[in-house]
């Protein structure tokens, strides 16, 4: 009972570090994204989106699985730690050659010239982030997120400054480019700094072929995800072009609000915390629940939030992204699922079996290689968004059949959860857009008035109806309070 007590309050504790360095960093992220919106076209979105599809391509094997393998890791945590650093080093050094020379190749393919300098220069980042990730991922182990909440949240900071100064002194796509170098150095040294390691000049062969075995289930199944995140970035870029390929990644940046937030910080959170009760299938599941409680609480009303006040946000103030709107509400269902199901792989991976996931992901990149091409020919931008709604539905659903027979929980467990925030929601939005109507309809100069009062009424209300009709908002605050 202490232990499990002792366990809470580290999760909560963590919780509270990690969603409040969060908060502080995606706000700091968004207005910055918002102000480079102004500052930038839709191309320089565009060709700086070839930059980052292609560094995340290649970068997604300069993990190798080792950091979940670090986090699984039961003995000989020091001795790991230098072995899974200096291999992690070196194998990014060799990625980052292989995108070097591979740059001109990468530029002719997607039609754009000035890929072939940026691909030169951008991939630094690797090398930089796989030193600092060592550090990073002993305090998440650890469960310390009062610390590495730090360099988290200063290095968001750092980049949405630098970028946002740059671009408005002309540098365009520089500007994300530098940006991005220099937050990665401010963010490896506080990294070091507060969680030093100590690195010995030699590899751990024993070690390594201990953390491979854990991590290569680990980055199979984050190859194939990342390219269930990814192929739809590349037929939008090759089909379509750049400008709709800025247009495209602008609307996923500001849709993916609720997974960026979400989904990012309890994947963090939970699955080490999951790891240390693991053995008992009772305690995990009803841990599951209540995090799957607190999120869908969170989620869905964000969804609809987004999905309710973007077309006047973007029409206000944004009209150059008008093409953005529609895409925008498209995917932000597919944000709104993918943080609902966020805890889902926790479970698997504190089980030691994140294995029994790569069929699901599997066919869910298969669905969406089959879909997505005539889509996207037949309705550009909008075709992409509803290839991603549709493969990632099916992986939500096939998921909790999965993750059933792994904790054995029962299905009407889950609609009882999801049913009040998603009726409430969708009555609310019912009642905006009715409302909106009806003022537009008796004047047309009350745009900006039903704006505001969208943007104040709907969360209040949802507040208002989450106390009145639920003990989940009471519940929140008092595990966080307590």
């Amino acid at each position: 009972m202490n232990s499990e007590k002792t366990l809470k309050k580290q999760v909560v504790q963590s919780s509270f570090w990690l969603f409040g360095g969060n908060i502080i960093s995606r706000v700091v992220s968004l207005i910055s994204t918002l102000i480079l919106a102004k500052l930038l076209s839709p191309e320089d979105f565009g060709v700086i989106g070839y930059g980052f599809l292609v560094v995340q391509t290649i970068g997604l094997f300069r993990e190798m699985g080792f950091n979940s393998a670090l986090i699984y890791q039961k003995e000989n945590l020091e001795e790991a730690a230098s072995t899974a650093f200096w291999f992690s080093l070196v194998w990014s050094i060799f990625l980052y050659l292989i995108i070097f020379l591979c740059a001109p190749i990468v530029a002719s393919f997607f039609r754009e010239p000035k890929l072939n300098l940026l691909l030169k220069v951008l991939p630094i980042s690797l090398i930089i982030s796989s030193a600092s990730s060592i550090p990073m991922t002993l305090m998440e182990k650890s469960l310390n997120f009062k610390l590495k909440v730090i360099p988290d949240v200063v290095h968001l900071i750092a980049y949405g400054i630098i970028t946002v100064i740059l671009a408005f002194f002309g540098l365009k796509f520089w500007a994300f480019v530098i940006g991005t170098l220099v937050s990665g150095i401010i963010q490896l040294i506080i990294a070091f700094k507060l969680r030093p390691i100590k690195i010995k000049f030699k590899i751990d062969f024993k070690i390594l072929k201990e953390m491979f075995g854990f991590g290569k289930n680990v980055m199979g199944l984050g190859v194939i995800y990342f390219g269930i995140r990814n192929i739809d970035d590349f037929f939008v870029g090759r089909m379509l072009g750049t400008t709709p390929l800025g247009i495209y990644q602008f609307s996923y940046r500001i849709a993916n609000i609720p997974a960026t937030n979400i989904s990012n910080v309890l994947g963090k959170i939970l699955y080490p915390s999951f790891v240390k009760i693991a053995g008992s299938t009772w305690e995990l599941r009803n841990a599951f629940l209540k995090s799957f409680r607190y999120v869908a609480f969170i989620t869905i009303p964000i969804t609809f939030y987004i999905i309710l006040v973007i077309p006047d946000f973007i029409t206000l103030f944004y009209s150059k992204w008008i093409n953005a709107i529609m895409p925008i509400q498209l995917i932000a269902y597919f944000g709104g699922l993918r943080a609902i199901g966020s805890g889902m792989g926790s479970v698997f991976l504190a089980k030691g079996k994140p294995n029994l996931l790569l069929p699901i992901a599997i066919i869910q990149l298969s669905i969406l290689s089959i879909i997505i091409y005539p889509l996207v020919h037949l309705y550009g931008v909008i075709g992409a968004c509803w290839a991603i709604n549709i493969s990632i539905t099916y992986s939500f659903l096939a998921t909790f059949w999965r993750l059933k027979k792994i904790i054995d929980y029962y299905f009407k467990q889950v609609v009882e959860v999801i049913m009040f925030p998603l009726l409430v929601s969708i009555i609310l939005y019912l009642l905006m857009i009715i409302f909106s109507e009806m003022l537009k309809h008796n004047s047309n100069d009350f745009q900006y008035l039903i704006f505001s009062i969208k943007l104040v009424l709907f969360p209040v209300l949802s507040i208002i109806c989450s106390y009145l009709f639920t003990d989940t908002l009471k519940n929140i605050v008092k595990d966080f309070t307590n």
